[in-house]
């Protein structure tokens, strides 16, 4: 199947970036502070995780085809699961697969069990992803609704998953990265383990202090019930080979950052974005902490004159350079939920 050309309209990821409901919450995507958000008990660099290495990795898919706003084919998307998640079992490695719902529910549900087979995790990443597509208007993000909406949002992601794959979620990333309190209440009563949507912006803005290692979150005077696993919101796929350079410069430019910072090249090309990510990975083993990696598949369907396959130029070596360090018990890679269960069990939640 010819894959689907890269559209050239594209929305700035920044927009609208603190929560229009609660008190607490927003967007910590570009170096936003987000209101009321306090760190507690962050896991120490250096601690012995169960394969005895002191740094770990986790890869996390969001799967949302042309739900949220990727313009590639959803059904190249879907077909290179079959791909992806053997490439995983070769390796011995786990992933975390955060899907669309409605996806699920549209497309069935085949490629979510290859990704189980695979050894893997599956999550909701939100029942739609844009919820102005479901309420209308122009709010996108969760943290611009009140309780009912963001309760519909986590609620029915979690009842498509559970009538289908009963005992398989343990957590929640909704999409954008977006929250406020109504967010985290609606996940903390769906008795789920772990969250990821804090960004780490460790180029974008140092000073937000998050850091790459899990931890509590308060929001207020409340404290989350929720192990908070960070992610990367600068070297993720899209700013490194995808996102305009216009619209999204902040992003591009922090991506730039990076590279210059360790004398590397910045190719805007799967292959090139290969090579970012491996020093992000080799970077984690050195340092001893935790990295939370982000890809969109449906990014690896775009075609480009500049480049090849993405899935095989920019995620298969991603992947076998991870099975190689958890083979030499470097690195452990690991899913959100086997952190947050490894988390808990030396905090003793």
């Amino acid at each position: 199947m010819k894959m689907k050309k890269q559209s050239s309209k594209e929305r700035p990821l920044v927009e609208q970036t603190k929560h229009a409901a609660g008190q607490y919450g927003g967007f910590s995507f570009g170096g936003v502070q987000p209101d009321g958000v306090q760190i507690v008990n962050p896991l120490e660099p250096g601690t012995l995780f169960p394969n005895g290495a002191k740094a770990a990795v986790l890869l996390t898919f969001d799967v949302e085809g042309n739900y949220g706003n990727g313009t590639g084919s959803v059904q190249q998307e879907i077909s290179n699961y079959e791909l992806i998640c053997s490439r995983l079992r070769q390796n011995g490695i786990p992933a975390t697969f955060n899907i669309v719902a409605k996806m699920v529910e549209d497309h069935g549900v085949k490629f979510v069990e290859q990704m189980l087979a695979s050894g893997s995790e599956i999550a909701p990443h939100g029942y739609v992803h844009d919820l102005n597509k479901y309420y209308g208007g122009d709010k996108v993000y969760a943290g611009h609704y009140g309780v009912p909406e963001n309760q519909m949002q986590i609620n029915q992601g979690l009842q498509v998953f559970c009538e289908r794959f009963p005992d398989e979620v343990s957590g929640y990333r909704l999409p954008y990265g977006h929250f406020n309190e109504f967010s985290y209440n609606a996940i903390e009563s769906g008795n789920l383990k772990w969250a990821s949507h804090v960004g780490i912006d460790d180029f974008i803005n140092p000073s937000n202090g998050y850091g790459t290692q899990p931890f509590q979150i308060r929001m207020g005077n409340k404290l989350y019930n929720l192990v908070e696993i960070p992610l990367d919101t600068q070297t993720f796929d899209w700013p490194i080979w995808i996102a305009c350079p216009k619209a999204n410069k902040l992003f591009v430019d922090a991506v730039g950052a990076y590279c210059e910072s360790r004398n590397i090249a910045f190719v805007r090309t799967p292959a090139g974005g290969a090579l970012i990510w491996k020093r992000r990975i080799l970077e984690a083993v050195s340092n001893d902490r935790v990295f939370t990696l982000l890809c969109h598949p449906i990014n690896l369907t775009l075609e480009n004159e500049s480049w090849g396959n993405p899935v095989e130029q920019f995620l298969f070596p991603t992947i076998d350079l991870l099975g190689e360090l958890q083979r030499s018990k470097k690195l452990w890679v690991c899913t959100c939920q086997q952190m947050a269960d490894f988390y808990r069990s030396i905090n003793n939640l």
